[in-house]
C-alpha cells in the first residue's frame, strides 16, 4: 500500500511539472529577431503649383523597395517558368530584398499564393536568383538567375 502511495505522488508531481512547463511556453511573448534597417524619410514634391507629400522608405545607398519590386516583376515576366506570377511587397533582409512571387492567374495554386521569393541585391539592383521551399523536405532552395 505504501509503494502505491509513492507512485501516485510521483505521478501527480510529474503532471504538475509538465503542466507548469507547458504553461510557461504558451505565455512567452513572440519575439521578432529580424533586423529592421530601414530609415523612414518624407519628401515633398511640388508639381505645377500643387504640393503633394510622398512617404518612402530608403536606406542609404540602397535601391527603394518599389524599384526592387519593379526589377523582380520584370524578371518574372521575362522567364517562361514564372508565367502567371507577379511581384509582391519586398522585405529587406541585410542587403537583399526578398520579393514574394505571388500567383496572379488561377491554376495549380490559388491567386495570391506565395510560391517563393525573387532575391534582389539592394545595392546594385541585380537579381541574385530565386528562393523556393522544397515541399518534401521543407528546405529552402536557391536557384540562380
Amino acid at each position: 500500500m505504501q509503494r502505491n502511495t509513492y507512485i501516485l505522488i510521483g505521478v501527480v508531481i510529474l503532471i504538475f511539472v509538465a503542466a507548469a512547463g507547458v504553461s510557461y511556453l504558451l505565455f512567452q511573448p513572440a519575439v521578432n529577431n529580424s533586423p529592421n534597417v530601414t530609415n523612414n524619410t518624407t519628401t515633398t514634391v511640388v508639381n505645377q503649383g500643387t504640393t503633394t507629400q510622398q512617404n518612402q522608405t530608403t536606406t542609404s545607398g540602397y535601391i527603394s523597395s518599389a524599384q526592387a519590386k519593379s526589377i523582380a516583376s520584370n524578371y518574372l515576366n521575362s522567364k517562361s517558368d514564372y508565367k502567371g506570377l507577379g511581384a509582391g511587397t519586398p522585405s529587406l533582409k541585410g542587403s537583399v530584398y526578398y520579393v514574394p512571387m505571388v500567383v496572379t492567374v488561377e491554376g495549380q495554386h490559388s491567386v495570391g499564393t506565395v510560391l517563393g521569393d525573387v532575391l534582389v541585391d539592394a545595392k546594385t539592383g541585380k537579381v541574385l536568383g530565386t528562393e523556393t521551399v522544397d515541399i518534401t523536405t521543407d528546405e529552402k532552395v536557391r536557384n540562380p538567375p
